[in-house]
């Protein structure tokens, strides 16, 4: 059996390596174990001049939360989050409240779509998730956004506020009679909707539709305006309220 003294390292070069060895390995051990109930109180992440932050991660000292704070763009320095693969998922801290989480996903073909897709969590698995897609399509053809369950369902949506598209126009314009029972008409000019196909709806502000006022129609509808007709048996001025939708 060999002695201990025949266990010792050759010389005293190897033994100092192997203590330091030993020791680092001790202190490895051991900052292993507190981390397990350490707390850090900021991490912070520089460029490499040392002193442009680029993300901090940590408490925030005036709410009480915390998070991942990314210091966006600093001219002329672009700081970017990039997640190359994988779904970004969102839950509430606590179990069990949500059967399916809410995420943010990224896809593309590289050759003909790249969809931004974002899905809303679900509180059963049976429910259906809200889908908002924000689509771009191959050369320089025009983007899309799609709202809608998964799945191609149903999918209700409520504007709190004024809708406004390129594709629908709409006012009212006054038109006074050039005689009774006369047919009088009025371009509505300076129009630019977005479509190919133009629908447009007119009707009278009159409190005698069908007596005194009996016609309103719209004729030449286009991109850039439309015509109005009034008829009347009177010569009285009247408003008109008219509508263009092109899809």
């Amino acid at each position: 059996m060999p002695r201990q003294l025949d266990q010792l390292p050759p010389d005293a070069t190897s033994l100092a390596r192997r203590l330091a060895a030993l020791e680092r390995e001790v202190r490895e051990m051991r900052a292993a174990r507190r981390m397990g109930t350490a707390s850090v109180g900021t991490l912070r992440v520089y460029s490499e001049d040392g002193s442009t932050l680029l993300a901090e991660l940590g408490p925030d000292a005036g709410s009480g939360g915390g998070g991942l704070w990314t210091r966006g763009l600093q001219d002329p320095i672009n700081m970017s989050g990039y997640l190359s693969s994988g779904q970004l998922q969102f839950r509430p801290v606590e179990d069990g409240q949500v059967a399916v989480p809410a995420g943010i996903t990224y896809d593309s073909d590289a050759f003909q779509y790249t969809d931004l897709i974002l899905t809303s969590g679900n509180v059963a698995s049976t429910a259906h998730r809200a889908v908002v897609t924000l689509e771009s399509t191959f050369e320089g053809g025009h983007p899309y956004v799609y709202v809608q369950a998964e799945n191609g369902n149903q999918c209700n949506m409520d504007v709190l506020g004024v809708l406004t598209a390129a594709n629908i126009a709409y006012g009212t314009i006054n038109i006074t009679p050039s005689g009774a029972n006369t047919p009088t008409s009025f371009n509505v000019t300076g129009l630019n909707l977005m479509g190919t196909t133009f629908t447009a709806f007119a009707t009278a502000q009159t409190t005698a539709p069908g007596t005194q006022v009996t016609g309103v129609g719209v004729q030449n509808v286009s991109a850039t305006g439309l015509t109005v007709w009034l008829t009347r048996t009177n010569i009285t001025s009247t408003g008109i309220s008219w509508m263009v939708i092109a899809v």
